[in-house]
Formats: C-alpha cells, sequence, structure tokens
C-alpha cells in the first residue's frame, strides 16, 4: 500500500503564495510598458534594451543573492524586495520622455525582482516536501498567474481611466501590501553556506544542461511579453488583456489538472515537450488575426509555460547537492539561466524586429528555441532516456 502524501499546503505555504500574488499582481504593470515607451517615441531596439537591463541586473546579483538568502534571510529578502520596487515605480509618474533616467529606474527594477525571486524560491526550495516538489513549485507559480490572467484586463481599464500614471500608482500601493505579508511567515529552519568554489558545479552536464533549457524558455518568453504588446499596436488589432487570460488560463489548467503526474512523468520528456509549444506559439503570432489567433497562441504558449517551469525547476532541485551550494543557489542559478533568456530575447530580438518586421523576428526566436530542443534530444542521454523521478527514500 502506498505512503500517504507529505503534507504541503500549511499556513507559511500559503502566505508565500499570496506574497507571490501580490507581487505578481505588482508587475502586470510592465506588461504595458514596452507600449508604453514607444508612445513616448522610444524604438523597438531601445525598448529591448531598456526592458533588458533590469533584467541583466537582476540575472547579475542572483548568484551573490543566493548566498545569502539561505543563511536565515529568506523572509527579509521578500519584504526588502518587495518595498524597493515599490520606491523604484515612484519615478514613473514623472517620465515624460526618452533619456539616461530610464536606465536607472529599470536597475532599481531590476534589483527588486531579483531580491524577490531568489528569496521566494529559495523558500519554497527549503519547505517543499521531495515526493511533491513539483506539484509544490508549479502550484506556487499559480500564484504568479491567477494576477496575470486578469492583470491584462485590470491594467487595460486603468489606463483607458486614469492614464499610465494611475496604473503606476496603484502598482506602487499593491507591492507596498506585497511586502507586508511576509512579516507573518515563518523562516524554514534549514540554514546553507554556499561558498564560491561551489559555482562550478553549475558548469557541468548535470546542470549546464537544464538551465539552458531554462534560458531558451525565457527567450520563448521574453520574445513574446516584450514584443506582442508592441505588435498589436502597430497591428492595431487583438486585445492583449485577452490574451493574456488565455496564456494564464492555460498555465492554470496544465498545473491544476496535471498537478500530481508531474512529480511522475520523467521531468526530461515533459521539458522538451512544453519547449515544442513555446516555439509553436511564437511560430503562430504572425500567422493568426484576430482574437481567435490569439487565444490559440495563449493556449499553445501557456500550456508549455503551464508543463515547463515545474518539470525543469524540479529536475535541478532533484540533483541539487550540498557541494553545490545547496535548495536556494540551486533555484537562483536556475532562475539567472531563464532571466538571461529574457535579456537575449528582449535585446537581440528587438533588433530583428526593428530591421526586419515582427513576423520575422516571431520566426527567428521559434526556430532558436527549436534549434536548442533539437540539441538537447540528440546531444543529452538524459534527456533521451527521460526516467521517471527516483521514489523518495
Amino acid at each position: 500500500m502506498a505512503a500517504p502524501p507529505t503534507p504541503l499546503y500549511n499556513r507559511d505555504y500559503v502566505l508565500l503564495n499570496v506574497t507571490n500574488l501580490t507581487f505578481s499582481l505588482y508587475t502586470t504593470i510592465f506588461i504595458f510598458l514596452p507600449a508604453y515607451m514607444y508612445r513616448l517615441g522610444i524604438r523597438e531596439g531601445e525598448i529591448g534594451v531598456l526592458m533588458a537591463i533590469g533584467t541583466l541586473v537582476g540575472v547579475a546579483l542572483k548568484p551573490g543573492f543566493g548566498m545569502l538568502v539561505g543563511r536565515g534571510l529568506r523572509r527579509a529578502f521578500l519584504s526588502v524586495g518587495a518595498a524597493l520596487a515599490a520606491v523604484s515605480t515612484v519615478p514613473w509618474l514623472f517620465v515624460a520622455g526618452p533619456g539616461a533616467h530610464l536606465y536607472a529606474i529599470r536597475i532599481a527594477q531590476g534589483a527588486s525582482f531579483s531580491l524577490v525571486a531568489t528569496a521566494a524560491y529559495g523558500y519554497i526550495a527549503a519547505c517543499a516536501p521531495i515526493d511533491r516538489r513539483a506539484e509544490a513549485l508549479g502550484i506556487f507559480g499559480l500564484s504568479f498567474f491567477l494576477p496575470i490572467s486578469v492583470g491584462g484586463w485590470i491594467g487595460e481599464w486603468v489606463i483607458a481611466r486614469h492614464g499610465f500614471p494611475g496604473m503606476f500608482a496603484a502598482g506602487i500601493g499593491v507591492a507596498v501590501l506585497s511586502a507586508l505579508v511576509p512579516v507573518f511567515m515563518r523562516e524554514p529552519a534549514g540554514r546553507e553556506n554556499p561558498s564560491l568554489g561551489s559555482l562550478r558545479a553549475f558548469l557541468t552536464r548535470p546542470f549546464l544542461v537544464p538551465n539552458t533549457a531554462g534560458y531558451l524558455f525565457g527567450m520563448a518568453y521574453g520574445s513574446i511579453f516584450t514584443f506582442l504588446p508592441v505588435y498589436l499596436v502597430v497591428r492595431k488589432s487583438g486585445s492583449l488583456g485577452s490574451f493574456v487570460f488565455v496564456y494564464a488560463l492555460s498555465v492554470i489548467a496544465t498545473r491544476t489538472l496535471g498537478r500530481r503526474l508531474l512529480d511522475r512523468l520523467p521531468r526530461e520528456w515533459v521539458s522538451l515537450w512544453a519547449l515544442l509549444l513555446l516555439c509553436a506559439g511564437n511560430l503562430l503570432i504572425p500567422a493568426v488575426d484576430g482574437g481567435v489567433g490569439l487565444a490559440l497562441v495563449g493556449a499553445a504558449s501557456g500550456a508549455g509555460h503551464g508543463l515547463l517551469f515545474p518539470a525543469l525547476s524540479a529536475l535541478v532541485l532533484d540533483r541539487a547537492k550540498e557541494d553545490t551550494g545547496g535548495m536556494a543557489m540551486t533555484m537562483a542559478m536556475f532562475t539567472a539561466a531563464f532571466d538571461m533568456g529574457l535579456v537575449t530575447g528582449a535585446a537581440a530580438f528587438g533588433f530583428v524586429a526593428e530591421r526586419f518586421g515582427y513576423p520575422a523576428m516571431f520566426v527567428a526566436a521559434a526556430a532558436v528555441v527549436g534549434a536548442g530542443t533539437a540539441g538537447f534530444f540528440a546531444l543529452d542521454p538524459a534527456f533521451r532516456k527521460g526516467e521517471r523521478p527516483a521514489p523518495v527514500p
């Protein structure tokens, strides 16, 4: 007779999800930031760089934050990061045009995002039951997508009535609320003390391949969410709110209906199929038009996202040991790889769109992700065999 599953949904897990939910609601303002900058007269190439610079700062800081957060600082990092997000959004209320000041704002926002992400994933890695690791990560991800599913429409509604300043003001208030929730959480008991030498482990195959898959995931996600809003403005058709709703609904459906399967199916195979779905989403964008077409893109891309993140993140945690710096460092490096994909997708594909047009840009993004996925299957035996997760001893 199989043993009952280890309890997962305790008070701290619920409060962590509340923190993530409120911070996610704050981040929905950045769905509209590329379109806002476009209206300020900033071209696609610089939009991509501006969006990328914040993420690049976050990537650069994550290894250092990963070395610190496991030393009993998970709750503190959550609150400080959300508070910094609120403070760094205030200048957007006064922005009237392009300039160097926009880079300073994005640097501060990148630091805030890095603090919150490192702390949140370090927290869940420390407290998630081993036999329900993918489920814990997948359901945790839903607290990100529940506000995203309606955030597009809420943002459009706020902008229509109060303009972009109203949207930024609302975001500041939500970020402050997110900073208060961790006060009521308990710090996980485990302590980690990674060293600089532990970073070498992430250059070995067990971590390099899944982290590279996370990098491609970031490229696919970044190309869609950075430039689809601008593409819809240029094309003058389709609702961003409808797309985001279907995308988020698809993520929610895959994570809720398949939450137990994610801990039973081979994580490598799930990751490969999910990357192909994200590739298909990019490829469909220039080929479809109108609400139904955008819904198809959202459904394919969202299903890929819903499966990929918990499968890949659980895979790297399965391989984490003391000499890799512990759970917090492992998740910091994995999410840094994803963020670096966002940087590349935003910066490089922005110039592709400016020079060759949006259809060529989305096709190029799909081609890069597809080629990388084929490379994993051809070159890495683990991704060809795709063994089931080992039972918990």
